[in-house]
């Protein structure tokens, strides 16, 4: 559990704690082997790491860092500790440049910079399945192409509006983007991504959104609405950190919500009334003991007219078994303990500096 190998070039990932300088037990037993000085300390230790290499058949070793809560764009902490690769430098052919290679998909990053989930790749393929051949797709948190990359190379999207601020993500990701031969079929955007699609004319333009940030891409939702075509609608894929128990509070009131954002564009241009349709919410992996990250698909767009449901209604939930739960528009839902407000555990500091400029 304190060693683990990433990537097609076996990078040998270290345990915070393993083999450090700053555990008290391991520095005792190095002084113990004669080690006493932090320099004689240290060169042992590089001459550790490069042998770890050479028995792992790696050409590098790095200390696994923890993704900072209060860093608005999800900096990686990895360290390097040994190397035979690169120079001093960030991006292509850096000694933290990496290449993890999912389902065909090449995904290269600099992990001293970018953040790389290795969970989720299951969500990924599944949602590259559910993108259907010439959809048009916006991805608000593309990060390095996570689900950018599915969309194009297996799920065949015609284009893919791509939003991320991490700026050593987006180099990456522009990076991904032409190394998997889809690079024409795609648009990057550098900034917020809860102002990308004001900022660059995005609504009224795709029909499929991914929001999958994590604790809570709650920000984005209403961004996310606008962007869908005003005749048919779209599907959003809206990803969470949400307590076991609250599963379904939580999806209630994803679909109150996003149903409160359509009720805005009661005076444009639509065809028929809009519904809000939760039909799947699909567990990625634990989070923590009690908390799930989950995606949910939800449709928003024009009403079925040969559905069963009140006309009146804008919200609701499909279960697995196909039964229907409704959400009456002036409905007053619980609200989850995993939603954002000014206080509460998920809003982050980064959240409020933003939020105070907006």
């Amino acid at each position: 559990k304190r060693l683990e190998l990433l990537g097609d070039d076996r990078t040998v990932v270290l345990h915070p704690t393993a083999f450090s300088l700053d555990e008290t037990a391991f520095n005792e037993l190095l002084v113990k082997m004669g080690f006493h000085s932090d320099e004689s300390k240290h060169k042992l230790m590089l001459m550790f790491w490069e042998e770890l290499a050479v028995v792992c058949k790696s050409s590098r070793v790095v200390r696994k860092g923890e993704v900072r809560p209060e860093s608005g764009v999800r900096e990686s902490n990895f360290k390097i500790l040994w190397t035979n690769q690169g120079v001093a430098q960030s991006g292509p052919g850096g000694p933290g440049w990496i290449t993890v290679t999912e389902q065909g998909i090449q995904q290269s990053f600099d992990l001293t910079r970018v953040m790389f989930s290795r969970g989720n790749i299951t969500e990924k393929v599944r949602f590259g399945k559910l993108v259907q051949k010439d959809e048009v797709v916006l991805d608000l948190y593309s990060g390095i192409g996570y689900f950018t990359l599915p969309a194009l190379v297996i799920g065949k999207a015609k284009h893919v509006y791509a939003c991320e601020w991490n700026i050593h993500a987006v180099e990456a990701l522009r990076y991904n983007l032409a190394q998997n031969g889809v690079a024409n079929c795609a648009s990057v955007f550098h900034g917020d991504s809860r102002t990308a699609v004001a900022l660059h004319g995005l609504e009224n333009k795709v029909n499929r959104v991914s929001l999958g940030l994590l604790p809570s891409s709650e920000g984005g939702w209403e961004s996310a609405v606008r962007a869908l075509r005003r005749k048919t609608g779209g599907w959003l894929h809206v990803h969470g950190n949400v307590p076991v128990k609250e599963m379904n509070k939580w999806a209630f009131w994803l679909c109150s919500c996003l149903a409160s954002f359509v009720k805005k564009f009661e005076g444009e241009e639509r065809d028929v009334d809009w519904a809000v349709i939760c039909s799947h919410v699909e567990k990625v992996k634990s989070f923590a003991p009690t908390v799930n990250h989950y995606v949910a698909d939800v449709f928003v767009g024009p009403m079925d007219k040969s559905a069963t449901t009140s006309p009146t209604t804008l919200g609701m939930i499909v279960h697995p078994g196909g039964s229907m739960d409704s959400i009456p528009p002036d409905a007053t839902l619980t609200v989850p303990s995993c939603a954002l407000s000014p206080d509460g555990p998920l809003h982050q500091s980064w959240m409020r500096e933003i939020a105070q400029t907006n």
